[in-house]
């Protein structure tokens, strides 16, 4: 197990550096970075780009209690990350207690809205609360990539080839109230 994610990690860092990648609305996130933490939110499935193309910040993601966790955990250690662990499902209260910590120490934390199980791009409250709680912003991303395998998962998992355009689309959502961000959050990564 200890060389797996040394050679996805490996694999990752590779296959970005042939990348071609435009970013739109960048100058939003590093607004927003530049004034203290934030909540990074976005798709299950688009977690690989958005981790490869967000490479040198101090973001720690949340990561699952399960066994693709396990294995998500130590390869994005491997790419320069901490990571906390939990999830909707399971050890979900304690991922909300050390993600207030964590931004309350001033790191910025991400997170899938719309997993572990779907439904994709649907996103959970989590988010919000999470931001509204230390008076976080949050800072929507999406990725898209051509060309791409897509898995046949629930998420539609999302994995760049080599020498692919990747658009990265950023905004950010001012948490005021948790159902208003949750349903602005949805539209914007609907959009």
């Amino acid at each position: 197990m200890r060389l797996l994610p040394a050679l996805i990690a490996a694999a990752i860092r590779l296959t970005a550096a042939t990348w071609r990648v435009r970013r739109v609305g960048r100058e939003l996130m590093d607004e927003a970075l530049a004034r203290g933490p934030v909540v990074f939110a976005f798709r299950h499935g688009e977690q690989l780009a958005i981790m490869a193309t967000h490479l040198g910040l101090d973001i720690t993601p949340v990561v699952s209690l399960s066994r693709d966790g396990d294995l998500a955990a130590a390869v994005i250690a491997r790419l320069g990350y901490g990571a906390v662990r939990g999830s909707s499902s399971r050890g979900g209260a304690a991922a909300m207690a050390a993600g207030r910590e964590l931004l309350g120490s001033g790191r910025s934390l991400a997170l899938t809205v719309d997993g572990p199980r779907g439904p994709a791009g649907r996103p959970k409250p989590g988010a919000a609360a999470l931001a509204r709680s230390v008076g976080a912003p949050i800072c929507w991303v999406r990725a898209e990539a051509a060309p791409a395998w897509r898995a046949g998962s629930w998420d539609r998992f999302l994995v760049p080839l080599p020498f692919a355009r990747i658009v990265v689309r950023t905004g950010l959502i001012e948490p005021v109230d948790v159902g208003a961000a949750t349903a602005a959050l949805a539209e914007a990564l609907r959009e």
